[in-house]
């Protein structure tokens, strides 16, 4: 049965490609973050990254996409997002919204061929004429056709000051990748997770 769960367990990652995730992040523990219900987009800008190992195929509209993406998950734990030229009156923060990638990459992989091993199962009658069942792995390679593959690659920074005293209390940088055709479940998770860490 763990032969089968590792078996499974490495044909899903297969399927669903590569992934990668990495975070680094601030947070004032003086602050009170659950008291915020009203947020000032301050700034929303696209920076991109020059180091990136391969030539991407950026989004069109990269700030409008974001926005659209933080409004929604904004929306949904009943907050505010104050964009200009609305007044921040009623707002406590400030939020400095930059992306720094919101791209894809696509390339062409070689055709390939993978040594798995399967368990067999064999019946035999033993010396005292009783039927029993012995399991041996057997070795079998699987081609895999050539193909082209989409990455999809997203970075996102939120910086929230306090509006009274100018002072960071929050900063994130989410980056994260995954063979995919698009980025949006990606930047949808990234904004998810930057208003459910405000509490």
């Amino acid at each position: 049965m763990k032969k089968l769960f590792i078996l499974v367990l490495i044909l899903m990652m297969t399927l669903m490609g590569t992934a990668s995730a990495s975070k680094s992040k601030f947070k004032d523990p003086g602050y009170d973050f659950r008291n915020i219900m009203n947020i000032y987009l301050a700034e929303c800008v696209y920076t991109p990254k020059t180091n990136h190992p391969h030539d991407l195929q950026e989004d069109s509209n990269p700030t409008g996409r974001a926005l659209n993406s933080l409004r929604t998950a904004i929306a949904k734990k009943n907050k505010n997002l104050i964009i200009p030229p609305d007044e921040p009156t009623r707002a406590r923060v400030d939020l400095h919204l930059v992306i720094h990638t919101l791209a894809t990459y696509t390339y062409w992989k070689e055709p390939w061929d993978e040594e798995t091993y399967e368990n067999k199962k064999i019946v035999e009658r033993g010396k005292d004429g009783r039927e029993r069942t012995i399991t041996i792995p057997v070795k079998r390679i699987i081609h895999h056709p050539g193909q082209w593959i989409t990455d999809a690659y997203v970075e996102v920074e939120f910086t929230l000051k306090d509006r009274s005293t100018g002072k960071t209390v929050y900063n994130c940088i989410d980056t994260r990748s995954r063979q995919d055709a698009g980025y949006d479940g990606m930047l949808n998770r990234i904004c998810a997770d930057f208003v459910n860490d405000l509490k």
